[in-house]
């Protein structure tokens, strides 16, 4: 899949095995030019408890175990391309694969259970080069996994933007670009919101 933005054209691709090198670089070389104090996150948040994540810090094992998930297939999600380098990225997931989500859920009181018969796709971050922000590759991105949400028979695809919209580190992603894709408001969680989009 590819779209056009200004005269370059965008392409998205599926996360899998071959393109781990791609997503190392991209980690490693040119997502964190402006923040190297995240660099040793390796989109593992969500697919981790919130204690380990927090007290996880070693970047070597940290880079191992992103390795090994994108090898066994349990991080998913999309890298998108401008002229063959890889400038964004979207982690997503079936939403029972996240535990840091269902920690949050527990301690909020969400019921997900409600939509126990749904089977929804969960859209954890977003993460763009620098250089390349503000040209809509996030909603790129955020258009193909519900597209490829709804071919996989997903009843719907959530999202989690954090409520205070001020917050310089949006990497759930923002309110503007769910509503413009046709997310509403499910739930309020007090620190971030619930977006959803039937399928």
């Amino acid at each position: 899949m590819s779209t056009e933005t200004g005269e370059q054209e965008i392409v998205i691709r599926p996360l899998s095995p071959k393109l781990c090198e791609d997503w190392l670089e991209f980690f490693e070389k040119t997502a964190f030019q402006d923040h190297d104090d995240w660099a040793f996150c390796y989109c593992l948040e969500g697919h981790l408890d919130r204690k380990t994540q927090e007290n996880w810090t070693d970047l070597k094992e940290r880079r191992e175990k992103a390795i090994e998930f994108i090898q066994t297939g349990k991080m998913q999600g999309y890298l998108a391309y401008l002229e063959g380098k890889a400038v964004g990225w979207c982690n997503v997931n079936d939403r029972k694969n996240y535990p840091y989500l269902a920690e949050m859920f527990k301690e909020t009181g969400y019921n997900e259970d409600e939509q126990a018969d749904l089977k929804v796709k969960a859209v954890y971050c977003f993460l763009i080069a620098p250089e390349y922000r503000g040209r809509g590759i996030a909603q790129c991105l955020l258009e193909r996994a519900c597209s490829d949400a709804a071919k996989a028979g997903y009843s719907c695809v959530e999202a989690y933007p954090f409520a205070d919209k001020k917050f310089e580190f949006q990497y759930h992603g923002t309110f503007g670009m769910y509503e413009k894709c046709g997310f509403v408001q499910a739930a309020d969680l007090n620190f971030v919101k619930v977006m959803r989009k039937e399928l």
